[in-house]
């Protein structure tokens, strides 16, 4: 069973997300939403952003395989909006199984 932590994925990543900045003394206004890019709005390096993904799988018990989202032709992609994490999560939950 999933252990998360808003009503939706959507609210469940927002969550994560302002646990994970909550000290980071940043200007979140407005506050993060799904149009916020994790890289350009709130400032995530590389490492915030694989923080996230784990934390992610942590919260679901699954493996979401983030790999197919980060990267594209080779290359990591620049930046990604909390709304693309969210729905990459929805996908990923209707075909995954939990971690045993």
């Amino acid at each position: 069973m999933s252990i998360a932590i808003g009503d939706t994925t959507l609210a469940t990543v927002i969550a994560l997300v302002n646990d994970l900045t909550q000290d980071w003394g940043l200007d979140t206004s407005p506050p993060p939403g799904a149009s916020t890019r994790l890289a350009a709005d709130l400032q995530f390096a590389s490492v915030d952003i694989i923080q996230l993904c784990v934390a992610l799988e942590e919260c679901y018990e699954r493996r979401f395989g983030f790999q197919d989202l980060l990267m594209r032709d080779g290359s990591y992609v620049g930046d990604l909006s909390i709304g693309q994490l969210a729905d990459f999560v929805d996908t990923q939950l209707t075909q995954k199984e939990p971690l045993s």
